[in-house]
């Protein structure tokens, strides 16, 4: 007998927490001036002289929350995460307004994706290393 886990349900509030997430980084993205140095050091980046896989997410989200397609010189891929929780986000809203749970992936799976996720990440930081830490 083979027992399988439940997969997890988005509920309504979870929606509305990934619709805040996703789509209030470019509201506050786009009320943010765009500019060379946001924030702290990073510390990942003073210790190995590398970017992290969140190196450049700031500078990408405020540039398209200015619909500035320079973003994808800086974190591109957290730009494209946001935009997918808010998309998430909205759907399970939906869901929930009609009565019936968006239903996700196992947490195996979800934990899979977000590993991929962040080496893809990781990735295109140090691909655009140069313009990061420029």
């Amino acid at each position: 007998m083979t027992v399988t886990a439940a997969r997890p349900q988005l509920s309504r509030a979870s929606s509305i927490g990934l619709l805040g997430i996703g789509a209030g980084s470019f509201v506050l993205g786009a009320a943010m001036d765009a500019v060379d140095q946001l924030g702290p050091p990073c510390p990942f980046r003073a210790m190995t002289g590398l970017p992290c896989p969140l190196c450049g997410s700031t500078r990408a989200v405020v540039l398209a929350g200015h619909l500035d397609g320079g973003f994808v010189s800086y974190n591109a891929v957290m730009v494209v995460v946001l935009v997918a929780l808010a998309v998430l986000g909205l759907a399970g809203l939906v869901a929930a307004g009609r009565g019936t749970p968006l239903r996700l992936p196992p947490t195996r799976r979800l934990i899979w994706i977000g590993a991929a996720v962040a080496a893809v990440a990781w990735a295109w930081a140090l691909l655009h290393h140069r313009t990061i830490v420029g």
